[in-house]
């Protein structure tokens, strides 16, 4: 090898495909370029691809164009039309290809500006092994960093095939899919399938929406079997199922642990030495938490239910399951959040109706303390009204899977205490209330003393029972324990 082919090998930078910019540039029009509208007579030639040297301009089935090198078996996503060192990019690339000694690989290639100094970007796929290279020791810690436990090669190559497959969504030019892969995925879509219609918090729900999309994309795969069988197969329903391909490959990575093999899906090696899957420990394998001292524990995890928290922070953890945002279990935090909101709006009115009650009733609302605690609760009503509207449409807002992944993730506490406040309002309001009648009853009515005892014992009743009915709802749940 020459030492310029050397110095060439040296500006080299891998990547991989998920890194490649796409789609991105801005054409523009000059000002001052006529425009040619005339359509020649009898004109009804297809213009053949443009070529640039060897390289062929293709069109990706999303709209996107890419050039392919047919003799050196490389691809590149830069503008060929207006790149201006053409020679020097196929220098590279020769240099790259004397230096891999690998015929039957193929080169994916991007020129680009690092420091003032022409760079160039590349991967190699390897098409027989289903995974990519590189032709230097890489760090690939932005790559496997989602990964459990990524130090150990399974890991890692799950994570290059599932680049792979992220190659050929696209390049799909001369990418042949068989038949058996096609089954595959299928069955591995219908294993998940069954496992989101039998159990909640599953892989499933953690990929894909709904039930009807999943089967959408089951009828759709069976749709591309047959026209794998007839030979017709085309670039559309290539890049559909190397999307599925990533997808589930992706995910192999993120949740597998560590007896697995590349070459079978996520539901088939998901062990760790020998343990039934973590979603089916979630929840079959369970027992109560061990706590020093029970009523401490349960009066306290009362309190902080009732005055902050709508929901426990263990109820939004279950809207992710192992750092994944779980759709099904997001959507059911939606549908209780809202319904939740409309309760304590409908409570707050409640409460506020009470206070407006005292103040109408002679002598009852006369006393300083009664106004004040009844104004209090007054006001704090109509903040929880206010409040619980608003957050009705941050509950909304919940919906789209990106903005729940962001404050299921990096804002979870915010998302703790956004909940907690229409509940904070309306727990004040209602409270204010009650000691607002208790206060005038016995600032002004001069009750006797076995009012006063009967009024003490049925608000202790009351508030024993409301706080066993607040540890039942709202109070810790059950430990999931790996089986030993």
């Amino acid at each position: 090898m020459s030492q310029q082919q050397m110095t060439l090998l040296e500006r080299g930078i891998g990547i991989w495909p998920t890194q490649l910019p796409r789609y991105v540039e801005v054409v523009l029009m000059l000002e001052d370029e006529i425009e040619d509208n005339i359509v020649q007579q009898k004109q009804i030639d297809d213009p053949r691809p443009p070529m640039f040297g060897d390289w062929q301009e293709l069109i990706h089935p999303l709209g996107g164009t890419y050039y392919y090198n047919h003799t050196k078996k490389t691809y590149t996503s830069m503008n060929l039309r207006t790149y201006q060192d053409l020679q020097m990019l196929n220098n590279f690339i020769d240099a790259s290809r004397a230096a891999a000694q690998e015929d039957g690989w193929l080169l994916v290639v991007h020129p680009t500006m690092f420091m003032g100094e022409k760079r160039f970007q590349y991967y190699y796929v390897v098409p027989d092994q289903r995974i990519i290279a590189w032709l230097e020791e890489l760090n690939g810690y932005i790559l496997f960093r989602e990964g459990v436990n990524p130090s150990k090669w399974p890991h890692k190559r799950l994570e290059l095939e599932a680049q792979y497959w992220r190659h050929f969504e696209f390049f799909p030019h001369s990418c042949r899919i068989e038949t058996s892969v096609v089954r595959r995925l299928r069955r591995e879509i219908g294993c998940y399938l069954g496992e989101a219609i039998t159990l909640s918090q599953s892989t499933a729900a953690s990929m894909f929406w709904t039930l009807d999309q999943m089967n959408q994309i089951v009828a759709q795969l069976a749709n591309i079997e047959g026209l794998v069988e007839n030979g017709l197969l085309e670039e559309t329903s290539i890049v559909f199922c190397c999307r599925i391909l990533y997808i589930l490959r992706t995910y192999d990575v993120d949740l597998s642990a560590i007896a697995i093999k590349h070459d079978v899906g996520h539901h088939q090696y998901l062990n760790r030495h020998n343990q039934p899957e973590a979603r089916l420990i979630r929840s079959h394998a369970v027992r109560e938490k061990r706590k020093n001292n029970k009523i401490l524990s349960a009066v306290g995890s009362a309190a902080v239910t009732i005055l902050c928290m709508p929901i426990t922070i263990e109820r939004i953890r279950n809207t992710s399951v192992d750092g994944i945002v779980n759709g099904i279990e997001v959507r059911r935090f939606v549908d209780d959040f809202s319904s939740q909101a409309r309760n304590q709006i409908t409570l707050a009115g409640a409460s506020m109706a009470m206070d407006i009650a005292i103040f109408t009733i002679p002598g009852l609302g006369a006393s300083t303390t009664a106004q004040t605690l009844c104004s209090c609760s007054l006001l704090v009503g109509v903040g929880c009204i206010f409040a619980g509207t608003m957050v009705q449409r941050f509950g909304e807002r919940m919906g789209s899977l990106e903005f729940a992944g962001y404050y299921l993730r990096k804002r979870r506490m915010m998302l703790v205490v956004i909940t907690s406040i229409p509940t904070f309002f309306c727990v004040l309001s209602v409270i204010g209330a009650m000691l607002g009648f208790l206060a005038g009853i016995f600032a002004n009515f001069k009750p006797s003393t076995f009012l006063v005892v009967s009024n003490f014992v049925m608000l202790s009743v009351v508030v024993c029972l409301l706080l066993v009915l607040a540890i039942a709802s709202y109070g810790p749940g059950l430990a999931r324990m790996r089986p030993q």
